[in-house]
């Protein structure tokens, strides 16, 4: 089966455990940017990052010109912001196709929020089987990441 990780990453803690599930999974990861830059300081980017998740915002999206359609399952990253998946991955998450492709997400978290998240997935993502919730590395309790990420990757091979 082909599989790919699909991730957006501001502050690189989605990147770290996209590599981490790629590396176990045996397959390729491809990081979504989006076209106009989210702004680099914190302030910037929960304002207009906050914003445009509270308001289902899409902007355009850049995703390596990836043909999608080579693969057979997605597992998808996305950070959270205000309660919601980042922007992009709403962009990346318009196409019924994809959405089909996607059985396991993750999702990373620096305010706890990610059962409303992960909610909004589960309606989305008709064919989701996999899900873990990670803390922001800079959070106590994201000691107990790796073993949820052991979790999921594990699963996910069964």
């Amino acid at each position: 089966m082909k599989r790919i990780v699909v991730y957006y990453s501001q502050t690189e803690n989605t990147k770290e455990a996209a590599e981490t599930i790629a590396k176990s999974l045996d397959c390729k990861t491809v990081r979504i940017t989006t076209k106009k830059e989210m702004p680099k300081g914190a302030g910037g980017m929960f304002m207009i990052g906050g914003m445009q998740a509270t308001f289902g915002m899409k902007p355009e999206i850049n995703t390596d010109g990836i043909d999608f359609d080579e693969y057979e399952e997605i597992i998808l990253g996305t950070p959270i912001w205000a309660s919601k998946c980042v922007p992009a991955i709403n962009t990346f998450l318009d196409d019924e196709r994809i959405r089909e492709k996607v059985t396991g997400a993750f999702t990373s978290s620096g305010g706890g929020d990610n059962d409303k998240c992960m909610e909004i997935l589960r309606k989305k993502l008709p064919n989701l089987k996999y899900e873990v919730a990670l803390a922001d590395r800079r959070q106590p309790v994201a000691a107990k990441n790796a073993e949820k990420l052991e979790k999921f990757i594990s699963e996910m091979k069964e």
